[in-house]
């Protein structure tokens, strides 16, 4: 390796340009004494003890009393590496602090589509896995004439792991709402018919699915904490609003 390419090395584990000039001076001569390796490197000699007492705390340079004066002479080479092993060992203790002032990344919004009856029906009983609330609103009346006895099967699993639900439909959904406020762990309220759509939103954790009752039925899962919290405000902001009761 070129004596240039030595001195980026030693410059990249933290040794400054003087010091580097220091160091490689005692590799070549042995033992010197500061003046003398003043002279050698032209770098003034009150700067060379200063730059001598760094080496000496790196632990890659040690020092002699000769004739009733200070000389200094280079550890072997190998030492280098536990110079750097003290580095790591230091790094080591300062990285939990780096990690507490650290700027979390922001949290990854994961977006999925999906389609077909079948992926939908899973994605409504995975729901039932996180043993969560459920709020959904905006299903329409076809929904539940889509899914058939699965719907029924459904509300059976989440009131035995005792899962509440709300529910807030449109006005053509009123015989639904009446029998959803008959079961546990069940609430149901309606908006007029002005607010009838073919698309659900369901809200449970941290994911929201936005499922479009349509040929062909398909779905959209959001899964970010932040989203699903927003759209859990705005439930409750259209829950407070809904109609509780009916003739």
């Amino acid at each position: 390796m070129k004596e240039n390419n030595v001195k980026d090395v030693l410059e990249s584990i933290g040794l400054n340009k003087n010091e580097i000039l220091v160091y490689l001076d005692l590799i070549r001569i042995g033992k010197s004494s500061a003046g003398d390796i003043s002279k050698r490197t032209k770098i003034h000699r009150s700067n060379i003890y200063d730059i001598l007492e760094k080496l000496l705390k790196k632990g890659i340079v040690d020092q002699i009393i000769e004739n009733e004066r200070k000389v200094f002479y280079p550890k072997e080479p190998g030492d280098l590496l536990n110079y750097l092993k003290q580095k790591e060992d230091e790094l080591k203790k300062i990285i939990p602090e780096i990690e507490n002032i650290q700027n979390k990344p922001k949290e990854e919004r994961k977006v999925s589509i999906t389609e077909g009856l079948n992926s939908v029906k899973n994605i409504i009983l995975n729901f039932l896995d996180s043993k969560k609330p459920i709020d959904a609103y905006g299903t329409p009346k076809e929904a539940v004439e889509i899914l058939g006895g699965f719907i029924l099967e459904f509300h059976k699993l989440r009131i035995k792991k005792k899962i509440p639900m709300r529910h807030i439909f449109g006005a053509d959904s009123l015989k639904r709402v009446r029998e959803l406020n008959e079961m546990e762990y069940t609430k149901a309220r309606y908006f007029p018919s002005s607010y009838n759509s073919k698309i659900s939103t369901n809200i449970c954790c941290d994911k929201v699915v936005l499922i479009l009752w349509d040929t062909p039925i398909s779905a959209i899962i959001i899964e970010n904490k932040q989203v699903a919290e927003t759209y859990k405000k705005y439930f409750d902001i259209l829950w407070e609003s809904a109609k509780v009761t009916f003739k």
